[in-house]
């Protein structure tokens, strides 16, 4: 059986740097008052950053903090980070969902818009009769899942006497209905009432991923971006232009030389948990995240769990969204679950198992959130991704030419070239 990952190949090249980088650092020392925003591209250090935000509120005396994401993964990664600092006395994390339910939000008003707009409502009238319970600030992440309303809603339960808030977000991972607008040159956060006028950055360079990997996530989106009607520059072209896709920049130092691999497959659930043990013989202290189409089947995950299990191999396959707590960050762990469900979350390696899943569809916008969902998922691996079809289909094809056509990303070092 010829292994598909080999983590002896990339041990040298492990990113574990917490440092943060000029354009890092000028973002986390925004003004702790009013509003600020981060939009960077995939890797490129929006939570780390969130994070050192928050040991800075704390060392300045802040207190009743919270800070909000879509999904529960994601939170367990923040739980996790905030834990590590000993900084969860002061920090409450929730979920969207999790904290707004507790006003009288409910999941299934999601899609309609005129139930979402009760959110604004509710949140005013709770804070309005208990005013001491507002935070001093709050922090969102992954903020291109949140609604306007959702948004809207944040503005009253933050203190007027400070009004901080503090959001990450990267519009090419938009793969949820209801904020394609977000996406368009001609949008701007004050329709909102956010006001980040000299309080906005952007973060071009991907730390995360293997070169090899963000040339293939970005040739792979960048035609969806244009059907869209989505303008790209970069960084330097960018600022000031709030609906543009920033283009990114790699970076050169973590290349292994290990290109990315397209396998077709008979997708059998014993091979596939091979596979990860497999890998894991390499160098156990490893993360795999098994990746699959949010609309595979239940059974499917069931499957690679049932025979990870016959393998020996610790793993998480959640079933249901309240099982979605597992460690993310400690290695060694595997995931199984879907790419919507892990936004957010980083691996070694990744198996993305159905690439010929993704579908075409005639409407730009939603064709571009179906083709977002496999980008988040290539752009979940550092060092190797493995993705698998049965079937030729268009996106099959288009990952083939990819994977043999030249590079158009800059990276870091040419970057550093042209500014000097």
């Amino acid at each position: 059986m010829e292994q598909w990952i080999n983590f002896e190949q990339s041990l040298n090249q492990r990113l574990n740097s917490q440092d943060l980088d000029e354009q890092q650092n000028k973002a986390k020392n925004f003004s702790l008052k009013g509003h600020s925003l981060v939009r960077g591209v995939a890797g490129s250090g929006k939570s780390l950053v969130l994070r050192n935000r928050i040991e800075k509120l704390i060392d300045e005396g802040y207190n009743d903090i919270l800070v909000l994401c879509y999904n529960r993964f994601m939170k367990g990664w923040i739980d996790s980070i905030i834990a590590q600092k000993g900084l969860s006395l002061n920090v409450e994390s929730r979920t969207f969902h999790s904290w707004a339910y507790r006003i009288g939000y409910t999941y299934n008003w999601d899609e309609i818009p005129e139930k979402r707009q009760q959110i604004i409502d509710l949140v005013k009238t709770y804070y309005n009769a208990n005013p001491k319970k507002r935070y001093k600030a709050i922090l969102i992440d992954e903020a291109q899942d949140f609604y306007d309303e959702w948004f809207m809603a944040m503005l009253g339960a933050v203190s007027p006497d400070t009004n901080s808030m503090f959001f990450v977000y990267d519009n090419t991972q938009s793969v949820y209905e209801g904020q394609q607008h977000r996406r368009k040159q001609d949008w701007s956060w004050s329709k909102l009432g956010f006001e980040v006028r000299g309080r906005s950055q952007i973060f071009d360079l991907n730390y995360r991923n293997a070169p090899e990997i963000i040339e293939l996530a970005w040739q792979f989106i960048y035609p969806y971006l244009a059907s869209a009607n989505m303008k790209i520059a970069k960084r330097s072209e960018a600022a000031g232009k709030i609906g543009h896709i920033v283009e990114p920049v790699k970076k050169s130092s973590r290349s292994s030389s290990i290109k990315p691999m397209l396998v077709k497959s008979d997708m059998s659930p014993d091979n596939i948990a091979k596979q990860v043990k497999l890998a894991l013989s390499s160098h156990p202290e490893s993360s795999i995240g098994v990746l699959l189409h949010p609309q595979e089947s239940r059974n499917f995950k069931l499957e690679i769990s049932k025979f990870l299990k016959k393998f020996g191999v610790p793993h998480h396959a959640p079933m249901c969204p309240q099982e979605r707590d597992h460690n993310v960050v400690n290695r060694p762990f595997v995931i199984v679950d879907s790419w919507n469900a892990l936004k957010g979350v980083e691996f070694d390696a990744v198996i993305i198992a159905g690439v010929d899943q993704v579908e075409e569809l005639s409407d730009p916008d939603k064709d571009f959130q179906e083709k977002a969902g496999l980008y988040t998922a290539i752009t979940r691996a550092k060092d190797h991704v493995v993705m698998l079809y049965q079937n030729e289909t268009k996106v099959v094809q288009q990952l083939q030419n990819i994977l043999t056509a030249p590079d158009v990303l800059e990276s870091d070092s040419i970057v550093s070239d042209k500014a000097a």
